[in-house]
């Protein structure tokens, strides 16, 4: 059971294998837009990148939303969420479901707000799997696939005036994201800064590898981490009107 914005929502995964339970990662953008006053979701069309289980799709509705639009590469993850908009009390007609790679989608219309946890580990054939974690977790060589391709295809998909409201691991460069987004005219502010441990239980069996692979990314100047924490900055874009 989680609270957003005096709503109580029950998110429930059926296999963790498949479909990522909400993490410490996405539960801090969650509790981050439940505090924004100024990442409005009455009304609006939103786009949620990576739906997993559901979470911001129930509570981008919760919070008022006209329609949620849930992507994500994981079909099963498409199924999961359409079972917690219901167990929600939500109707499923507010839900557009879209099983596809974010480098294909075309939407229909842009977005008055996008929200996105993306993956953030680097690839390595070590602790590779073929499974809906992987898809949820890894994100190739420097864990940078999905935050690039969101940076690449911003306009297609936010509005102007809109906002994309982005989890962005200090695994994963937060400066580059920011630095292209901002050379676009983007707005950007920091929502919130939440300090975590690194989520290694799944890899548990790999650890030493990940870190390895972390060590070098870290050392090119490309990820940031103390031991086994990093932090989540939570920052929202506003494009130009």
């Amino acid at each position: 059971m989680l609270d957003f914005r005096g709503r109580r929502l029950r998110i429930e995964v059926p296999d963790p294998d498949e479909v990522l339970f909400p993490t410490d990662c996405g539960l801090s953008l969650l509790a981050a837009v439940a505090e924004a006053e100024d990442v409005e979701l009455a009304g609006l069309n939103v786009l949620d990148i990576g739906c997993g289980s559901g979470i911001y799709t129930v509570a981008a509705l919760a919070a008022g939303a006209a329609r949620v639009t849930a992507l994500d590469i994981n079909a099963a993850s498409i199924e999961v969420t359409r079972t917690n908009v219901a167990r929600n009390g939500f109707a499923e007609s507010a839900v557009t479901g879209v099983t596809a790679d974010l480098r294909a989608y075309e939407p229909p219309t842009g977005f008055d707000v996008v929200l996105t946890n993306p993956p953030h580990l680097p690839y390595d054939p070590r602790y590779a799997s073929d499974n809906g974690l992987e898809a949820a977790l890894i994100a190739g060589p420097d864990g940078r696939a999905l935050y690039d391709t969101i940076v690449e295809r911003a306009d297609d998909l936010v509005l102007p005036g809109g906002q994309l409201v982005i989890a962005h691991s200090s695994l994963a460069d937060v400066g580059l994201t920011t630095r292209r987004l901002l050379a676009r005219g983007y707005e950007c502010r920091t929502v919130e800064v939440c300090e975590m441990d690194i989520p290694v239980l799944a890899y548990a069996a790999h650890r030493a590898a990940l870190f390895h692979r972390l060590a070098e990314l870290r050392d090119a100047g490309r990820a940031e981490f103390d031991g086994d924490r990093f932090s989540v900055h939570v920052l929202a874009f506003r494009r130009p009107a």
